[in-house]
């Protein structure tokens, strides 16, 4: 069996301060010179117009560097993160 896609890690927040940080995995395969991001199944992801999301690979780019850019500028919409937990700085001791 064929793999359905390949995966990509996009780093949201940083790890710091015993945070580990947040990633958002992208997945995408490849057909011809363009990257599509897909979802678990392999099946296209849509934008919000229905439209799958999709670039051409241009010169000096490669799959992986462009399913990057298309999962980092496609994460999804985290209204609800409000009560994520807020890293503050050490202040030391007083």
């Amino acid at each position: 069996m064929s793999k359905l896609y390949e995966t990509v890690s996009v780093s949201i927040r940083k790890p710091r301060d015993g945070d580990p940080g947040i990633i958002e995995e992208g997945r995408y395969k490849t057909e011809g010179d363009t990257v599509v991001l897909v979802d678990i199944e392999g099946k296209p992801r849509l934008d919000k117009k229905g439209n799958r999301i999709e670039r051409k690979i241009g010169p000096g780019e490669n799959s992986r560097s462009v399913a990057f850019k298309l999962t980092r500028d496609n994460i999804p919409n985290r209204n609800n993160d409000f009560n994520r937990k807020i890293i503050y700085p050490s202040m030391g001791k007083f």
